[in-house]
C-alpha cells in the first residue's frame, strides 16, 4: 500500500465514525371523540408523530386497542384508525411507531366509555290509566315522558282555578299529543286530586326542585350534547326532546300568544317558587341542543299594560305553559 492510498482511506474512516446515531420517533396520539359508548367509532390520531431524521411520510404505526399486548394492527403508514371499545369505563389503547431504520417508539391513551342506563321499569297512573316510562339515575326515580294528565283547552283560554287539571297540546293540536301535555305554573303546582300534597304529578311522585334537575347534569360539562345524554334511547335514558313551550297572549288579543321554539328547546316546570301571588317568581329548567339553564318567570294576578308602549303586556297570571316532568317521592 503506498501513501497516496492511506492518506485516502482515513478521510472515509473519520466521516464514518462522526454519523450521528439514528434515534427513535417521537410518539404523540388522540382520539376523536374522547368520550362516548359501546357504539361510538374512535378515530386514533397518530399525525402528530414526527423523527428528527426521517420524514413524517415513511413513518409506520401499528396499534394495540385493548393495550394487553397483542397488536391489532400491522405496520402501516396510515396516521389514524377507526375502533369501537366493548367494554365502559377508561380504556388504554397503544400506539407503536418506526422510522426508516426500524427505530421504534410507544405511547398509551385512554378514552372514557359509557355505561347505557340499565334501570328501566313503567308507572301507570292510577287518575287516569296513563302509562310512562321511568328510569332510575342515582338514588332517584325520574319520569321518563312528559306528563299528559288532565283535559285539553282552547289555546286561547286560560285555564280555569278549579278542580280539573287542564293543559294544550303543542300548537294546540292532537298531532302534538305525543309531545305531553303543556301546563301554566299553577295548574302545575296548585292543582289537588283527593291528596295532600299541591301539585299535578301522580300520587307518590313530585315536580323535582331545581338542585335536583341540576345534579343530573354534574357529570356533563356545558357545552355537551343534550340529545345524546338525556334523549330518547340516550345514555341517562331520560327522554328529554326539544319541544318548546307556549306563552299566553293579551286575554283581550288570544292570538298574541305564541309556540315558541319548537326543535329548538323545552323547558319544564320545577317544584321552586318565589314571591306572593301579587308578584310571583316561578322557576323552570330549559334545555337547548347543548345546554341547560334555570330560567324564571315572572307571573302577576292581572294584565299589566307597559306605560310607554300601551300594546306591549308586562305580566298575566300565568304568562306561559310547560312540560313536566315528575321523580318519585
Amino acid at each position: 500500500m503506498n501513501i497516496r492510498q492511506i492518506i485516502y482511506i482515513i478521510p472515509f474512516g473519520l466521516l464514518a465514525s462522526c454519523e450521528p446515531d439514528n434515534t427513535p420517533p417521537v410518539a404523540r396520539v388522540s382520539s376523536n371523540p374522547g368520550i362516548g359508548d359501546t357504539t361510538t367509532i374512535f378515530m386514533l390520531d397518530a399525525s402528530e408523530c414526527s423523527d428528527q431524521e426521517s420524514s413524517a411520510y415513511v413513518l409506520r404505526y401499528r396499534w394495540d386497542c385493548d393495550n394487553d399486548g397483542m397488536w391489532d394492527t400491522d405496520y402501516s403508514t396510515r396516521t389514524s384508525y377507526a375502533t369501537r371499545f366493548s367494554k365502559p369505563g377508561y380504556q388504554t389503547y397503544r400506539l407503536e411507531v418506526t422510522d426508516e431504520d426500524n427505530a421504534t417508539a410507544s405511547i398509551t391513551d385512554s378514552v372514557f366509555i359509557l355505561t347505557f342506563n340499565q334501570n328501566p321499569d313503567t308507572l301507570i297512573d292510577p287518575r287516569d290509566g296513563n302509562r310512562y316510562p321511568v328510569i332510575k339515575i342515582g338514588e332517584t326515580w325520574w319520569m321518563a315522558d312528559n306528563l299528559r294528565f288532565g283535559i285539553p283547552i282552547d289555546w286561547k283560554t286560560a285555564p280555569s282555578k278549579d278542580s280539573i287539571a287542564e293543559f294544550i297540546y303543542f300548537n294546540n293540536s292532537q298531532a302534538y299529543q305525543d309531545y305531553g301535555a303543556l301546563y301554566t305554573w299553577e295548574e302545575a303546582h296548585y292543582f289537588r286530586y283527593s291528596r295532600v300534597t299541591g301539585d299535578i304529578c301522580p300520587p307518590g311522585w313530585r315536580l323535582p326542585l331545581p338542585e335536583e334537575w341540576s345534579a343530573l347534569f354534574k357529570s356533563y360539562k356545558q357545552p355537551f350534547d343534550v340529545m345524546y345524554y338525556f334523549g330518547p334511547g340516550s345514555v341517562e335514558n331520560l327522554g328529554i326532546e326539544m319541544h318548546g313551550y307556549y306563552e299566553y297572549g293579551d286575554p283581550d288579543h288570544p292570538l298574541r300568544g305564541e309556540f315558541s321554539e319548537d326543535q329548538i328547546l323545552v323547558r319544564y316546570w320545577t317544584g321552586y317558587s318565589t314571591g306572593t301571588d301579587s308578584l310571583r317568581t316561578c322557576t323552570g329548567i330549559q334545555f337547548t341542543l347543548d345546554t341547560w339553564s334555570l330560567t324564571t318567570s315572572f307571573n302577576k294576578p292581572r294584565w299589566e299594560y307597559n306605560p310607554y308602549f300601551p300594546s306591549v303586556v308586562i305580566g298575566y297570571f300565568p304568562v306561559e305553559t310547560a312540560y313536566v316532568r315528575c321523580i318519585k317521592e
